[in-house]
């Protein structure tokens, strides 16, 4: 049973830095609902999402039975070996059996690549608390041992499930025996805890990269609808080479809709420079994972109409202002700080579990915000600072406070995305609970001193031109009782409207009645065409400016592409070209014929003529076909003004697109009297791939 209202689905997204330690049932059921369902989330969450349409989302999905359509599970440093503990025996001490907590198969079982030449066999995997105290240093080089080759294993291979039909189309198959089928340890614990938890779903993909995996589930009698499924990944860590930091993708259609999925692990650490690192590394993932080698031009960014970002994206909290004069104002907007002596006992994780008093400005002035074990005083913010390197002691003042908008004002990615240095386009929810790092392996949340707690485990989502409305957010909150971890994982509940229906339900009868006329096509008159800012693409010696052109690009592809993409010619040398010419293009009759042009996307993609190298893309523009053709009187013509920024990998720094485009339903007779309304000679030439792109394409880096 899906969501309530037929076009629209529940996805639910989750997303763990598991520790490199394998996860208790427990945990993992902390993450993923049992069976999908939905009630029982939204009954037990203590931070209830407060946006438009959320209400509405709930009140439609929170009754027994109702289940997620969708779940995407994302995980970093998910790598781990079987654990064993040795059993001691009177007549054979620690020499005897291995007393494994999984046996047969599970037990018996191992790739290849976990085989870390015998260590493995005593390799406990990060719960230290079964190891006698005298073992602990050394299970701490075991698992530094079983780190690094779980990060050698993404140069190497990286094992990708998908159930054979699902490679192009989707039928109900499911993941029977599927933990047999995969051979190392980790995945077949991990695909076993999905089949225990998981009954009603059948796997769309599941890949492992490193120490990072991206699964992707779908209800059994929704899977036969999926189709065009496809999964890439790219490493960042040292070098961009290995991988236990990088990202993957997957892709794939359901009614109409293109919907991708990532899940990362960004470069950690706290500083400007870690920060802007962070912003190159999801530019580098965008760039190197292209899901569908049919856009190989285009990033997932680009080509979805609904995207979600998840992971370990390692943003820290930083705060502009520090000291008692920070700490006080902090306090006075929020007035919920502990009445039962602040910060005197260990944060848990009923931090909303009963309201708080309030207090009066007196006692804000008396009341210490930090209470020190060695000193009545609060510590100077310099000395603070130096002890621990961080914010620390303000951020857990914060915490204890329960004021999540001064921590949420402090958060790196809430600036990148202000400052649009990262993920342009994406929107996520404020973090309105305790930060997610970094916290002692166990139940609640009792922070690391040597770490400023942070919301480094996040989601955001991207939608399509004229699309945002279609994604509803309905849950936001962390799993504060996953214990193998020093993250706490997140979950987030949406609702997404799909571009149609079930099959057979048309969504917009009257465009497609004129869609399917026999003799009307869709044309398009691309007019006014400009850019500007753009970015330098050629070295010095080559001019130091750029070649710019425009290729118009269409999803679905048969409506525009002839043996190539229609474009317009190049203008040599300039960063701020003005074409002087119109184009005229009409899009595939055909292609027009399925439900209209819901989900159809035109892509303005402007690239730099490059004869020594190959053409390069600058970025592109997206554009709702269905918004630019929205009339449904046959002749009528439809003008949209378009000013907008060229986008690549995620990143808005590649300069302004701005034209006019008219459109309108045309017989043949007609379509000269609409091209009159042209202003400069018209052009509806496909641009032929030049033998030197030819020739890198056919080049294997």
């Amino acid at each position: 049973m899906g969501s309530d209202t037929e076009s629209d689905l529940a996805v639910l997204v989750c997303s763990a830095n598991v520790g490199n330690a394998e996860p208790t049932s427990e945990s993992f059921g902390e993450m993923v609902p049992n069976d999908g369902e939905i009630e029982g989330p939204l009954a037990n969450t203590k931070y209830p999402v407060d946006v438009d349409g959320a209400a509405k989302a709930r009140a439609s999905l929170n009754r027994p039975g109702k289940k997620f359509d969708i779940i995407v599970i994302g995980m970093q440093e998910a790598a781990f070996s079987e654990k064993k503990t040795i059993r001691k025996s009177p007549d054979h001490g620690e020499g005897g059996a291995l007393d494994g907590s999984n046996r047969g198969a599970e037990s018996s079982e191992r790739s290849d690549s976990n085989d870390h030449h015998g260590v493995v066999e005593t390799v406990n995997d990060g719960v230290s608390e079964i190891l006698k105290e005298g073992e602990k240093g050394k299970s701490k080089l075991f698992r530094k041992v079983v780190k690094a080759n779980m990060i050698v294993r993404g140069l190497t291979t990286s094992q990708t499930y998908r159930a054979p039909a699902l490679r192009n189309s989707a039928t109900s198959r499911v993941y029977e025996n599927a933990a047999v089928r995969s051979g190392s340890y980790d995945t077949r614990k991990f695909l076993k805890l999905i089949e225990e938890r998981c009954p009603s779903y059948g796997m769309v993909t599941s890949k492992l990269r490193g120490e990072m995996r991206l699964i992707v589930l779908a209800l059994k009698d929704l899977t036969n609808e999926i189709s065009d499924v496809y999964i890439a990944g790219e490493n960042t860590g040292i070098g961009s080479v290995l991988a236990n930091k990088g990202g993957i993708i997957a892709t794939f259609d359901l009614r109409g809709t293109r919907l991708s999925f990532m899940t990362c692990h960004l470069e950690a650490h706290e500083g400007a420079t870690h920060y802007t690192n962070r912003n190159k590394n999801l530019a580098e993932i965008f760039a190197g994972a292209k899901t569908d080698p049919n856009y190989n031009l285009h990033d997932a960014t680009i080509i979805s109409h609904h995207m979600f970002v998840c992971g370990d994206l390692n943003y820290r909290i930083k705060f502009g202002e520090s000291g008692p004069t920070a700490r006080k104002k902090s306090v006075k907007r929020n007035l919920k700080v502990k009445a039962n002596g602040v910060f005197s006992k260990p944060m848990t994780s009923d931090l909303s579990s009963r309201p708080p008093p309030l207090l009066d400005e007196s006692d804000i002035e008396e009341k210490p915000l930090i209470e020190e074990k060695t000193s009545k005083e609060p510590p100077s913010p310099s000395s603070a600072n130096l002890a621990n390197g961080s914010h620390f002691a303000r951020a857990k003042a914060l915490v204890e406070a329960e004021d999540w908008k001064t921590l949420n004002d402090g958060d790196e990615l809430a600036m990148a995305l202000k400052k649009k240095e990262c993920l342009a386009g994406f929107t996520t929810l404020p973090c309105n609970f305790p930060p997610t790092f970094k916290v002692a392996r166990g139940e609640g949340y009792q922070y690391n001193e040597k770490r400023t707690p942070s919301y480094t485990d996040r989601i955001l989502w991207k939608s399509a031109d004229g699309m945002a409305d279609n994604v509803v957010p309905f849950l936001y909150e962390p799993c504060p009782d996953f214990i193998t971890s020093d993250h706490k994982p997140i979950r987030g509940g949406y609702s997404v409207k799909m571009n149609r229906g079930p099959p057979g339900q048309t969504s917009s009868p009257a465009k497609t009645a004129l869609a399917k006329h026999s003799e009307r096509q869709v044309h398009l008159l691309v007019s006014d065409i400009k850019c500007t800012n753009l970015p330098i693409m050629d070295a010095g010696v080559m001019g130091g400016l750029s070649d710019p052109y425009i290729l118009f690009v269409s999803s679905p592809k048969p409506m525009l592409w002839k043996q190539a993409w229609p474009s317009t010619k190049v203008i040599k040398k300039n960063l701020n070209p003005v074409w002087q010419q119109d184009m005229h293009l009409t899009l595939d009759q055909d292609a027009c014929k399925d439900d209209s042009l819901n989900g159809a996307m035109l892509f303005m993609t402007v690239m730099d003529e490059d004869f020594s190298s190959g053409d390069d893309v600058i970025g592109t523009v997206a554009l709702n076909l269905n918004d630019l053709c929205s009339t449904t009187t046959p002749f009528a013509t439809q003008t949209t003004e378009i000013s907008r920024p060229v986008l690549r990998n995620g990143q808005q720094q590649f300069g302004m697109l701005e034209c006019t485009i008219s459109s309108a339903y045309l017989t043949a007779k007609e379509t000269k009297a609409f091209l009159k309304i042209a202003k400069r000679k018209v052009r509806s030439k496909t641009r032929h791939t030049s033998i030197t792109n030819k020739i890198f394409a056919l080049l294997p880096f």
